[in-house]
């Protein structure tokens, strides 16, 4: 996940505590088994929003959240590994979650509304279609799931 960390956001890097939790649950890092999706679930913290993340990223960079939003874009690429997946969400406050699965997310399409659950990983920022430049957190997605 850091080489894709430093791919994705143009040289930034993991945080050693970020990639101790990822490597210390890493059957969460996809949850594909019911068990591990319910484990997923039970380490949510839910008191950390977006707002929360997005004000500052650090004092979550090991926990597990919970992000909800309209998907602006999803891509999946087969890789050497398996497959993998970047989606790009806004929550309802406008924030943009680029959420890495390293999996496939089956259904789910752009315009769909999607759960992650994942941890925050790094925020940092890319150049929009519109000429501006988007402030994003980049999530290492445990579960994704299609709302209903």
């Amino acid at each position: 996940m850091n080489m894709a960390v430093a791919y994705l956001t143009d040289g930034g890097e993991m945080d050693g505590k970020t990639n101790k939790y990822i490597v210390d649950h890493y059957e969460l890092f996809p949850a594909v088994t019911a068990e591990s999706k319910k484990n997923a679930a039970s380490q949510v913290d839910a008191s950390i929003t977006s707002k929360h993340l997005f004000k500052n990223i650090k004092p979550y960079i090991d926990k597990m959240v919970e992000v909800n939003g309209y998907v602006v874009q999803i891509q999946e690429e087969e890789i050497e590994i398996g497959t993998v997946a970047e989606i790009h969400i806004l929550d309802d406050n406008g924030n943009s979650i680029i959420g890495e699965y390293m999996n496939s997310t089956g259904d789910i399409l752009d315009g769909d509304v999607v759960t992650m659950r994942g941890v925050p990983t790094i925020q940092y920022s890319f150049d929009n279609i519109g000429g501006g430049t988007t402030n994003a957190i980049l999530l290492t997605v445990s579960t994704i799931k299609k709302s209903q």
